[in-house]
């Protein structure tokens, strides 16, 4: 499941993965191209994105700190998750990521 989400989030634009991960274990953020570059605004948006999944409640993702970035942090561990939980979780950050714009 960690390859699905870590090749789900390369195939969104707006997002990238950090590399190299471990087997269960998938970094990741959201990089909106008006963003890219601007480091601080960056972590305070992935931040964000953070607290509204969280709170939202259909997702659960932590975050972490990786050489000064902020990224989203998955850690899939559970042997019923499936293509569609990780699907879930994306599209959460995606959505999460729009009513902040």
């Amino acid at each position: 499941m960690a390859d699905h989400l870590a090749a789900r989030v390369a195939s969104e634009p707006e997002m990238e993965t950090w590399e190299p991960r471990g087997l269960s274990i998938v970094c990741f953020r959201v990089v909106p191209g008006r963003l890219r570059g601007d480091e601080a605004a960056l972590d305070a948006l992935n931040r964000a994105v953070l607290t509204r999944v969280q709170l939202g409640g259909r997702a659960l993702v932590t975050g972490t700190v990786v050489r000064g970035r902020f990224w989203l942090r998955a850690c899939i561990v559970n042997h019923r998750t499936t293509e569609a939980d990780v699907d879930a979780l994306v599209d959460a950050v995606l959505a999460e990521v729009g009513r902040i714009e």
